[in-house]
Parts: structure tokens; sequence; C-alpha cells
């Protein structure tokens, strides 16, 4: 999935499954929007793809506005109740640009001949692979299912272009993700117990050994629409400031620069962070609840009013690995309090851990690797 907005999950796990399938010898590209979230992979060609612009906004209006209501906080202030009221606001269901997507993928299918296709939360690519005709594959999750919540009304451009493509309508967007032949859920049954039998478990994509280092740091990444950035720091700074721990912001709406022992980047190594921290401050994306039990660190989780961050807070907060924060209550007090909780809890730390060991033994891109070649194989 593209956005203009920060949202790298679907980004990250994109170039891990394209670096997996290259490094296992199958012939790889990728078809990625250069967004804000876009990095190059090396040795693996990028077929363009259009950047869809909020609301389908016209982009001269989208990318001066957008930018200035993530830094005041007015995006954090909407209620997002269903997946696609996300692709809705990011402009992956206005009509104009699924007509030019679709038409994007489709381009770079009859270029590179793909014997699959492997869709990363991308509906025009799912709809590519069917007019043309592919084995597909796709990554799914929880929260993201027709049946966990969707919105019906928001299905009308889509329609359109299905109709226009003679393929058939669908009741919400989110219908698309049970087209694939098989689906592969980046988690474990324990945060995300779907009931499908074409969805497998294959944990995290990402390979890590956890080192053994002295804990004395919290990292805190809050991401896109739930605190705003200058409200983060702000209380981050008053919760930490002079304590005992090294906090670590990353953010690529601040400044950055480091103030006795708080440090700001846009960007953090979290593998070599995560291992030395006792305390993750996230916003409850699907990547960061991941990374945090990979390392075995707990968290505090600041879902503010996104669906499947709420989903994943309570994730979090029913096998006791940490503790949720509601957005109304994110300021010094509750911060502190929340982190003071969290650290000295031992049985947090022990099923953080716990956690973190089966999704990394739960197979990882292997899985998804093996089950394709399965499929695949006359």
């Amino acid at each position: 999935m593209a956005a203009m907005a920060e949202t790298s999950g679907p980004s990250s796990r994109c170039r891990l499954l394209a670096e997996g399938f290259r490094n296992v010898g199958i012939k790889t590209a990728v078809c990625m929007a250069k967004d804000p979230n876009y990095k190059e992979i090396s040795d693996i060609p990028n077929y363009y793809l259009d950047v869809p612009m909020p609301f389908g906004l016209p982009e001269f209006i989208a990318s001066r506005t957008f930018p200035v209501a993530q830094k005041l906080g007015i995006v954090s202030k909407k209620a997002v109740n269903s997946f696609d009221q996300v692709l809705y606001f990011t402009g992956n269901l206005d009509y104009r640009y699924l007509t030019k997507s679709v038409a994007s993928i489709r381009k770079a299918i009859r270029e590179y001949k793909p014997d699959f296709i492997y869709s990363e939360f991308n509906i025009s690519a799912i709809i590519a692979a069917k007019k043309e005709n592919l084995p597909l594959y796709a990554t799914v999750s929880y929260p993201t299912q027709h049946e966990f919540s969707h919105k019906t009304s928001l299905a009308k451009g889509l329609n359109k272009l299905l109709s226009d493509l003679h393929l058939p309508k669908v009741d919400s967007a989110l219908k698309l993700f049970d087209w694939p032949e098989q689906k592969f859920c980046p988690s474990i049954r324990e945060l995300e117990p779907i009931e499908k039998p074409d969805v497998y478990y294959c944990g995290s994509f990402k390979s890590v050994k956890k080192m053994d280092f002295n804990r004395d740091k919290i990292v805190v990444y809050m991401g896109n629409g739930t605190v705003s950035a200058s409200k983060m720091l702000k209380v981050i700074c008053k919760a930490f400031s002079n304590s005992s721990y090294e906090v670590f912001i990353a953010s690529s709406y601040l400044k950055e620069k480091t103030n006795d022992n708080i440090h700001i980047a846009h960007r953090w190594d979290f593998n070599t962070l995560l291992d030395e921290s006792v305390l993750f401050i996230n916003h409850g994306g699907q990547n960061s609840i991941v990374d945090g039990l990979l390392h075995g660190v707990p968290q505090i989780v600041v879902p503010g009013k996104v669906f499947e961050r709420k989903f994943n807070a309570k994730c979090i907060t029913d096998t006791q690995s940490g503790v949720t924060v509601e957005y109304k209550d994110f300021d010094e007090e509750h911060i502190r309090a929340a982190a003071n909780t969290v650290i000295n809890s031992a049985i947090m730390v022990k099923n953080a851990e716990q956690l973190g060991r089966k999704l990394s033994e739960c197979g990882g891109i292997n899985v998804i690797i093996n089950r394709i070649f399965c499929c695949l194989s006359p």
C-alpha cells in the first residue's frame, strides 16, 4: 500500500519479502510508489507505481495541506474504524487513482512477465493480478478483515472500476483480500486469531538475533496519526528528562538533535536500540508491536482513534506484555506512571520475551516461499 503519510509497515515488509525471494534464487521485481516510505532495494528493479493523494485531492493541494495537518495533530482527531477507511483517506480508493495504478501494475506485469504476484496490502495489485490471470498471494491481518469492520459506502469508486474491468463488485474493498489463493499473516495466533483455512501464520518477516546488553534505554516511535510530533516531544521530555534512561525518539516530523538524555532522529536502528531497551513507547502499528516483542521489550501503546492500533494495543494488554494509555491521557503523569509499572513488572518482561520467541520461531518469509513453491509446482 502506498501513502503520502509515514506508514512504514507495508513498505518495510515489501522490501523484506523482495529480498527474501531474491535470496533463494527467485528473480524478483517490485512495483512500489516513491512515496515518503520508499527506499530503493539493491539489485531489485522497481516498476513505476502512482502515488495516491489523500482523499483523492489534486496533488498541488494535497502535497501542501496534508503535511501541515499532520504537524498540527489534525489527523489524530479523526476516528478510523476500518481498514477501508484507511484506504479511502490515503486515496487508494479514489476511482481516478485506482484506474491509473491498476494500469501501471498491469504494464509492469506485461513487461516483466512474472509467474505470480504478491500483494502487500495493495488492492490495485490484487485487481491487476486478476485481470492478468496470474496466481495471487497476499499479506493479511486480523483487523483488516471485512468481518472485523468495514464501510460499504466507501466502495463506490472501486466498484465502478471493477465494473469497467468486468470483475465482480464487492460489498467493501476489504473483500478483495479474500481473492488471493493463499494469504499470510505476519504474526502468531496468540495475537491475531484468524479462523480461515487459507491463511498461514509466518510470524515476523525479520530474522532477529537478540543480544544481551545492559538495558538502559527507552525507545519512542509514534508514527503517523496518533499523537502529534510536537505533543509527543513535549510529553516525553517532561516525563523522562534527566532520568536514568537514555531516550531515543524517532520522528520524521522533528528536528534531529540531542538534549542531555533525549535523542531525536528521523530514524534509528531499532534492531540495536530495542536490544538495549527496558521500554518501547509506540502507536500500536503492527510492525512496532512485533519489533518490540521480537526483542523482548514490554510496551506502552498509545493507539489513539485508529481501529487497528486499538486492536493491537488490546493484544498487548491481554497478553500482559505491556499497557495501553488512551490518547486523552497522554501526558507527563500518565506516561511516567505507566513506564514505572511496565519497567518494574517481571511478568510483562517475561511475556514479551515469550511472545517474541514464538514470533521468531514461526518460520518467517520461508513459510511464504515454501507455500508458494508448493502451489506453483506441477
